[in-house]
């Protein structure tokens, strides 16, 4: 098995999404690369069988989205499925005022997790306290906004392109900019259009799965994006058994890299560690 790229559809949650995938192909086993809201679309990266060693490096992985927002309004969720809390005319707000307020937004910011997102607090995910009417605090994240455009502007509406760092929610971002603007602003569709390399253009449907048109992409392709190391014979006998080595080169302390052996087929991941190996995966059973 492998990665499947998969465009999710609204109204269902990235486990259920999963769990379909997992039946459609007759996976034994089947994980998910980064959480879409249920109310979101586009991609979501589906790793099957072995391929569930390496969502953690897929998950990493940089977002765009698409988001569609209306001014003037509050929502407890944060988008247009939750309770409006406030409501305020944005009629005096102009395309330039909403420019100008993205521009406080781009680099790298501090972000509250909304209360209706799968956060755990005490082993109890947020939004089911919030179902319970229960607010608790919240701890700040720093994420990084790469970009943010504005593509389209006629009030009340508008749509942003962001792309942005794993672990930012565009929702907080959305309620954010309209604090910061001082009328509100909720989601009112939400797409991810890239995670990564994976593109929506390039994304399947559950049809096209049900139907056997897809492209499953192996664990190689799916890491493409990490820098490769090709190793000799004898780190290789090392490697697969999970001995780390000294190594000389020009990756800085950090870095991830895929792992290959003398026929060029990578079989794991390592992490440089000062001037050392240590591996992190092995991915092919010995």
């Amino acid at each position: 098995m492998g990665v499947i790229n998969l465009n999710k559809p609204p109204g269902i949650t990235s486990h259920q999404a999963t769990k379909k995938v997992q039946r459609l192909t007759g996976a034994s086993k089947a994980g998910h690369a980064g959480t879409l809201d249920p109310e979101a679309e586009g991609v979501l990266i589906v790793c099957l069988n072995e391929a569930t060693r390496i969502t953690e490096y897929l998950a990493s992985l940089p977002k765009e989205y698409l988001v569609q927002i209306q001014l003037g309004v509050t929502t407890d969720t944060y988008d247009l499925t939750g309770r409006v809390v406030k409501e305020k005319d944005p009629s005096w707000i102009n395309k330039e005022d909403l420019e100008k307020a993205l521009e406080h937004f781009k680099g790298e910011i501090e972000q509250t997790p909304p209360m209706y997102s799968a956060i755990k607090k005490d082993g109890a995910p947020l939004y089911k306290l919030a179902r319970k009417g229960i607010v608790v605090e919240r701890k700040k994240r720093r994420v990084t906004i790469e970009e943010i455009h504005l593509l389209y502007f006629s009030l009340p509406e508008a749509v942003l392109r962001v792309r942005c760092s794993k672990g930012t929610y565009i929702r907080s971002l959305v309620n954010d900019i309209g604090e910061y603007l001082g009328v509100g602003a909720a989601v009112k569709k939400l797409q991810r259009t890239a995670v990564g390399r994976f593109f929506l253009s390039e994304a399947v449907t559950f049809e096209e799965i049900e139907r056997g048109d897809f492209k499953l992409l192996s664990i190689d392709e799916a890491l493409s994006h990490l820098p490769i190391l090709r190793l000799k014979d004898r780190q290789y006998k090392l490697a697969v058994h999970g001995t780390g080595f000294p190594i000389h080169g020009a990756y800085p302390s950090g870095t991830i890299l895929r792992l290959a052996g003398p026929d060029g087929r990578t079989f794991g991941i390592g992490r440089v560690q000062d001037h050392s190996l240590r591996i992190e995966k092995v991915l092919i059973p010995l």
